[in-house]
């Protein structure tokens, strides 16, 4: 390793563990600590632009730190098994909770790996954003790392809220500020999340700040600000950011479905890169060896709402039979669990956003604006990519039912995409009462505020339902 490499990765280690430190200090009611630390060694990670680089690839790192957390596919799995998408094929086990929308208060899963872990990255976020605040760097690298940090913030409470509703609205790393924080209702943290990356997309520029597009741009920032638009239904300007991306000529949607999740896929928006050669994504579904079976497959319903030509369904299903039955399991990513001592360079990347998602956002803006052939044109895109003859919707009513069903084949298990587009439409109770008929309550579209915190923080109020 060159001595750049070396300097570079020290910086990174010694602010993951500043992080870490701010992260206990900071938390004390959201994750169990005690109060505070100097300011001092945040000064010193920021003085120079390497290690301020440095300080915000350990803002990635804990992103990924391990798996099944919110941001590094804990949301593809429990969304998944929440919703009509995946089962787990080992039961009696801790995931039988979301499978059965039936989760405990004190489920580990819910606190460790999604709300601690997202307040986690939160902290991490508003801690670099703080540090760059008084930096002596470069000004166009402080305006990159700000809008990076902003993309990341803001990624974590779209989840949170998604989740668990109203959730706490942290934005220092300011203890005294957070020790007693109630919830802050989901409009607020909208208004928040619009402010954040609309900042962010001034703050960010169009190429990327380095290879694979392993780190936000601006467009990063207008393929989230399309989502937190088309979730509060403001179709305008969910269409438009979704067209500025999608017109923007930097993106392509590869004909090749397997090309889809390659380190250098054209249809890349963003996406992390892990430290071994694969994803965690990939480890969630593929089998560790041969022998075993896939920890979590498709349900039924899921695999039955693929058309009989469709190469989503030849391309990004594998299959392999448990019990004498044949079953279907995820295999986006192709790369399962790499147990070699030198792993090869990764060929894969974690994708957060694509640009499918893009087109699926502008027709469901078009056809709620009245632009019903816009709407069309769009779904096709996605399906003729899938070798599927153009759409036969026409109405306002069939389009919109064509889109629910383009987003749920198109984006299965990534990301917690049918969750979350179930609840947003109001349609899950309609959809999942008359599959889940042993456990399901309309309240189950929100899992518990995990009870570790509310004995933590008595500012904290259980959802309806728990």
């Amino acid at each position: 390793m060159c001595t750049k490499q070396i300097t570079k990765h020290i910086f990174s280690v010694r602010f993951i563990i500043m992080l870490q430190l701010i992260c206990l200090f900071s938390c004390k009611k959201l994750i169990e600590v005690e109060p505070p630390v100097t300011q001092l060694e945040t000064k010193q990670i920021f003085q120079n632009d390497q290690s301020a680089v440095a300080a915000v690839s350990g803002m990635y790192r804990q992103m990924l730190l391990t798996g099944s957390i919110i941001t590094n596919g804990g949301i593809t799995r429990f969304c998944g098994l929440s919703a009509d998408e995946l089962m787990n094929t080992t039961s009696p086990d801790a995931d039988d909770e979301f499978r059965n929308n039936a989760i405990q208060v004190r489920n580990g899963s819910v606190s460790g790996s999604l709300w601690q872990m997202a307040y986690k990255n939160i902290y991490h976020a508003n801690a670099v954003l703080e540090g760059l605040e008084n930096a002596g760097i470069t000004q166009s690298l402080k305006k990159q790392l700000q809008g990076e940090a902003l993309v990341v913030r803001s990624l974590n409470y779209f989840y949170l809220i998604q989740l668990f509703g109203d959730v706490p609205l942290v934005l220092t790393t300011d203890y005294r500020l957070n020790q007693s924080i109630s919830r802050t209702r989901i409009s607020d943290i909208y208004v928040q999340l619009t402010t954040d990356l609309l900042r962010a997309k001034s703050l960010l520029v169009t190429t990327y700040p380095s290879a694979g597009r392993v780190r936000p741009n601006k467009f990063t920032a207008a393929a989230l600000l399309a989502r937190v638009y088309l979730y509060q239904k403001d179709w305008i300007n969910a269409e438009k950011q979704a067209s500025e991306i999608i017109n923007s000529g930097v993106y392509v949607l590869p004909a090749e479905l397997n090309n889809c999740f390659l380190s250098g896929s054209t249809e890349t928006i963003w996406s992390l890169i892990q430290d071994r050669s694969n994803t965690s994504e990939g480890q969630l579904f593929i089998p560790a060896f041969s022998f075993l079976k896939p920890p979590f497959i498709l349900t039924d319903t899921l695999f039955r709402s693929f058309e009989m030509n469709d190469l989503r369904k030849s391309k990004w299903l594998a299959s392999t039979t448990i019990n004498g039955l044949p079953v279907y399991y995820p295999l986006k990513y192709k790369k399962g669990a790499d147990f070699s001592s030198t792993p090869p360079a990764p060929t894969e990347y974690y994708v957060v956003f694509r640009l499918a998602e893009q087109y699926l956002i502008r027709a469901e803006a078009n056809v709620n604006l009245g632009n019903n052939a816009a709407c069309q044109a769009d779904i096709n895109v996605i399906r003729q990519r899938a070798g599927l003859p153009v759409t036969m919707a026409t109405s306002k009513n069939e389009l919109l039912l064509a889109v629910e069903k383009e987003r749920q084949l198109e984006l299965f298990a990534e990301w917690g995409h049918r969750w979350l587009d179930l609840k947003r439409t109001d349609r899950a109770n309609h959809v999942l009462s008359g599959i889940k008929t042993t456990n399901w309550q309309a309240t189950d579209t929100l899992f518990p505020i995990p009870f570790d915190q509310i004995m933590l923080n008595s500012s904290l109020t259980q959802n309806a339902g728990y």
